[in-house]
């Protein structure tokens, strides 16, 4: 099971900090894009290098790597191979996928989820489906990890404000990562994720749910909210890979990390 790996990759690794490996292409004019010694005229060869790159430079410092399904669109026969490489530097591959859909739809993604290797994946309960997905997930030994509290400025209105029977949609989601059996819960470091917040997804949980972590860096995520969650898995992104040494930017938000546990 994914908790079992969980316990086994950070303990090898002695950390617990996972890096979302988002790559955008100069061409996608995002904020932050691949930097231009990995650029070459074949763009799958530009995402794999430097995804491969990056993976090794930070392997000593994260437990687990979070490609993001959106940024290899059209290319994402390379996955296989990246998460080859994850797993030969000793840490666990996780899909940044948001799967949302009807039972069938979900099952051929959890197919070729598995086909890749990866081992969990990241779920949205926003359509229904949790109980069937996990199921199934588990049949094929791959972990699920819900979307329960996210870090962006928008999940404030849709995740706290909104309530069900009551109480904020948060605390519904996290029942229905218990009763599911999920293993991991999404939920955000940022501002307007408060300490209870937190300590209240815990309670809902239980003791074997992984969380996680969204919002360290450019985001402002607080790194001392951790201490309120049993089994963090604490994401960096932006402010590792595009560094001028990633390597060096991980070792410092490890250092910094490992503080509160």
């Amino acid at each position: 099971m994914f908790y079992e790996k969980y316990l086994k990759a950070t303990k090898e690794k002695g950390s617990f900090i996972n890096l979302n490996l988002d790559p955008a292409l100069p061409q996608q004019r995002n904020e932050n894009v691949v930097p231009d010694r990995y650029v070459s005229k074949d763009v799958a060869e530009t995402l794999l290098n430097f995804s491969l790159d990056i993976i090794e430079q930070v392997s000593d410092y994260c437990c687990s790597i979070k490609p993001n399904t959106q940024y290899y669109l059209g290319h994402t026969d390379i996955l296989e191979k990246i998460v080859k490489k994850i797993h030969e530097e000793g840490m666990l591959a996780i899909l940044d996928h948001k799967l949302s859909d009807i039972g069938s739809s979900n099952g051929s993604a959890l197919y070729w989820i598995k086909e890749m290797g990866f081992d969990a994946f990241t779920f949205s309960p926003f359509v229904g489906n949790t109980q069937t997905t996990v199921e199934k997930a588990h049949e094929i030994n791959l972990g699920v990890i819900v979307l329960t509290l996210m870090s962006n400025p928008e999940a404030e209105k849709m995740m706290i404000d909104i309530t069900v029977n009551g109480q904020p949609y948060y605390l519904h989601i996290a029942k229905t990562v218990k009763e599911a059996e999920a293993d991991g819960c999404v939920v955000g470091l940022t501002c307007f994720v408060e300490d209870e917040y937190l300590k209240n997804i815990q309670e809902v949980v239980g003791d074997s749910v992984v969380f996680l972590l969204q919002g360290m860096g450019p985001q402002g995520g607080q790194a001392n909210k951790i201490r309120y969650v049993r089994n963090p898995l604490v994401s960096l992104g932006r402010a590792v890979i595009y560094a001028d040494d990633p390597r060096k930017a991980v070792k410092g938000y490890y250092d910094i990390l490992k503080r509160y546990r």
